[in-house]
Parts: C-alpha cells; sequence; structure tokens
C-alpha cells in the first residue's frame, strides 16, 4: 500500500474517530483501554482474513499488524484467559483512589480527610497536591470540576470532600452500546467493501443526498419530522419484500443477515475540523 493510500486512510480514521472517542471520553474509557481494544481487533482480523495457516503464527501476526510478538502473545493469552479483566483507571479514578486508600490523605479511621484546594501550609495537606501525586499532569481545577460534577465529591465551608469512591460518568444501557456496535460495523463494513471492491458493480447499495448549502436549526427539525414519515414507510415495505421471500430461501443454504440502516445525519463543520486546525485557531504554532 503507497503512502498516499495511508495517509488517506488516517484522514478517514480520523474523521470516523471523532464522534466515537467523544462518546468514550463521556464514559471513561481511556485512552489506554480503547488501545488494547484496536490490539485484540488487529489481531483477530490478521488471523481471520490474512493468515489462512491452521495454527497461530505470533511471528507472522506481529508482521502483519505492525504488533510486537510480546504485544500479540499478550492479547492471545488474555484473550484465552477464562475470567480474564483488565482494569485500567482512569485520572478521576486514580485521585479518588488515592483519597481513600493514602494514610496521608486519611483521617481518623481512614475517613477520606476535607481538603482545601491549594495550601501554604506545609503540613496541610490539599487537593492540588493529591491530583498531583496521582494524576501527574492533569489541571487541579479541571479535575476538581469533573469530580464535583459526578458528585464524587462535594465543597463544604470552604474545603472539598469525598462522598463517592467511585467516579460515575453518566450510564448507557448495554443495548445501546450493543446497537452502537452493531450500527458501526454494518455501516463499516459497506464502507469498506465499496472501496475496496474488485469488478464494477460488485458492492452494496450505499447513496447519500444531502443539502447542498446546509440548513438552518429551523428547517432541520423540519427535515427530521418529515424524514420519520416518509424513512418509516420506506422500511415498512421493505420489511413487508423481506417477509415474501421468506419461501424461497433455500432451507439448505448458508444464512447471512441483511438489511438496510437509515440515518439522519446532522453534521457542524467544526467538528469536522483536523486537531491542526484547532491548535492554531488557540494560538499553538
Amino acid at each position: 500500500m503507497g503512502q498516499e493510500v495511508k495517509d488517506h486512510l488516517r484522514s478517514a480514521l480520523s474523521l470516523m474517530f471523532k464522534p466515537l472517542i467523544r462518546l468514550l471520553i463521556a464514559q471513561g474509557v481511556t485512552h489506554a483501554e480503547f488501545t488494547e481494544t484496536a490490539k485484540d481487533v488487529y489481531v483477530e482480523i490478521a488471523l481471520k482474513h490474512f493468515e489462512s495457516e491452521g495454527r497461530v503464527n505470533r511471528s507472522r501476526v506481529a508482521i502483519l499488524t505492525g504488533l510486537t510478538r510480546k504485544e500479540v502473545k499478550n492479547v492471545i493469552d488474555r484473550t484465552i484467559e477464562s475470567g480474564y479483566k483488565e482494569k485500567t483507571f482512569s485520572r478521576p479514578e486514580r485521585v479518588l483512589t488515592g483519597w481513600y486508600s493514602d494514610p496521608q490523605f486519611q483521617g481518623p479511621y481512614g475517613i477520606p480527610l476535607e481538603l482545601s484546594y491549594e495550601s501554604n501550609d506545609a503540613g496541610e495537606r490539599s487537593f492540588v497536591e493529591l491530583v498531583k501525586r496521582y494524576s501527574g499532569d492533569m489541571a487541579p481545577r479541571q479535575m476538581l470540576n469533573q469530580l464535583l460534577e459526578a458528585g464524587s465529591v462535594v465543597e463544604a465551608d470552604g474545603k472539598y470532600k469525598a462522598i463517592r469512591r467511585i467516579f460515575k460518568h453518566s450510564t448507557l444501557s448495554p443495548s445501546l452500546i450493543k446497537r452502537l456496535g452493531e450500527v458501526g460495523y454494518r455501516v463499516f463494513s459497506t464502507a469498506a467493501k465499496n472501496i475496496d471492491k474488485q469488478t464494477e458493480g460488485s458492492g452494496y447499495f450505499d447513496r447519500m443526498v444531502f443539502a447542498d448549502d446546509g440548513c438552518t436549526d429551523e428547517q432541520i427539525e423540519a427535515f427530521n419530522k418529515y424524514i420519520k414519515r416518509r424513512g418509516q414507510e420506506f422500511l415498512e415495505e421493505i420489511d413487508v419484500w423481506f417477509s415474501s421471500k421468506k419461501e424461497s430461501n433455500d432451507p439448505t443454504a448458508k444464512r447471512k443477515d441483511t438489511g438496510i440502516y437509515m440515518v439522519h445525519y446532522v453534521e457542524d463543520a467544526d467538528d469536522a475540523g483536523t486537531l491542526r486546525d484547532l491548535l492554531l485557531e488557540r494560538g499553538v504554532e
């Protein structure tokens, strides 16, 4: 694969990741957890689609994926070990763990101390010191705001008190999370197949219509109501088509799941900008 193609793929990947990474950060999924998941998928796909031998050749998988042999081994080992689940704590969780477990930040009976934001007294512990010890270069004020917003910390008489050891992000139901994965998999599967198709016309249906000059919020709301009605009618028509074809399926043939997914998207141009654009906008050169 040429470098130019790789560069274009990385740009496309960056764009696809934007809404996903925003969701992951909001739900407390760290970069380390994301990275480990990516390694798992790289190894899986390399074995499934690019390595046809009957055994697992770790060196071959390492070459295909760019991972080290040790990383490939770690992925395989943690996959086959029953019940194994690595826990990577987010920064807010590390701060709370330190607050509850470090004797220097505990009072009688192991109760977390109430901390001033910062202190000039060498003998008095502060929240700034706690963050520096357990979260490295994370800005203390931003950390405090996150903990206050999550309800893990409260302010009382000018000091801050830890009331909950767990840092809880807004929760999503398992069914919604499962649907996110299924939708992403189906959309990306079709897009990737159509890009990589061998012959003209061998891909799947993949079409788009959009407003040439964009729409105001008022018109977007009107379109939302319109597409919900017309889109539902179209999907019901397709459902009837599937029902009419049930009897024509060969009962002995292998079956695959298929269908059509419709989505109304609204894109803010600022959200699609690059990291470089953002840094230049904020004066970083």
